[in-house]
């Protein structure tokens, strides 16, 4: 076997998967903008450059060999970074310069966004917006290098970002429609001793800081439930099952007072 002469490169791959790909040279001509002597010649080229051949010329047909086939498996998978790339680089070109991108986390992506973003494209309707959301366990990962605008309730101290507070609220107690403490404007950590209490995750940070102000003031609840988002607590409080306390933006139609 011929040894190789010189690395092959980007066009000499480009060639060999468009004749692949289309079967013959005068169709890998036209997709390649090029002409069939020019890939001929290449396809020679490569060929030599490899050491072995791709191709049996067989009455005026190329046949690939049994060498071109696995090649050709692994410049497929090498294109498929790059076909990925090129379909990004399209839907850009079909969207709008204006490209504005949001992380929130879910409970502001449910209740506070729609009505910004509804706003928002009143005045820039050519304004193109992403949003996605971010695990409230992990609100760190929020990144000014990742995304224009993050919305998230911890204080951020990362210096990537500028930083700033949009407002502040009191915590919220969500009850059942029919419950005693209901008729309450306001309620101390007290109140909630003995009572079925329903929480967010082990692992929230709103969870966590609940606990300690509990804990600070001696108060036992009853902890029998919890779920991942504060929808889910309201659903569950809105069954009866129990009380709990959220961020303002999650109340459901349950019967709801500010929580001193």
């Amino acid at each position: 076997m011929q040894s190789r002469k010189n690395h092959i490169n980007v066009r000499q791959v480009e060639i060999f998967r468009a004749t692949m790909k289309f079967g013959t040279v005068t169709a890998a001509a036209a997709a390649l903008g090029s002409s069939q002597p020019t890939i001929t010649r290449e396809l020679s080229r490569l060929e030599e450059h490899i050491g072995f051949r791709l191709f049996e010329r067989r009455l005026q047909r190329l046949v690939p060999t049994a060498r071109a086939l696995k090649l050709f498996e692994e410049v497929q998978a090498s294109f498929i970074g790059l076909d990925r790339i090129n379909g990004f680089i399209d839907r850009l070109r079909e969207a709008s310069e204006e490209i504005l991108t949001v992380s929130s986390l879910p409970a502001f992506a449910l209740t506070i966004l729609p009505e910004a973003v509804k706003r928002l494209n009143a005045d820039h309707p050519d304004l193109t917006l992403q949003i996605s959301t971010v695990d409230p366990r992990n609100q760190s990962s929020i990144s000014g290098f990742n995304f224009d605008i993050g919305l998230i309730e911890d204080v951020y101290t990362e210096r990537d970002a500028d930083a700033r507070i949009l407002w502040t609220f009191k915590l919220v107690a969500v009850l059942p429609p029919q419950h005693p403490l209901a008729t309450r404007d306001f309620l101390e950590p007290a109140d909630f001793e003995g009572i079925n209490f329903i929480s967010l995750g082990p692992r929230d940070p709103y969870r966590l800081s609940v606990e300690r102000i509990f804990d600070m003031a001696g108060t036992q609840r009853r902890l029998f439930l919890s779920s991942q988002s504060a929808g889910g607590v309201c659903e569950l409080v809105l069954k009866g099952l129990g009380a709990s306390i959220v961020n303002p933006s999650q109340r459901s139609a349950t019967s709801s007072k500010a929580w001193s």
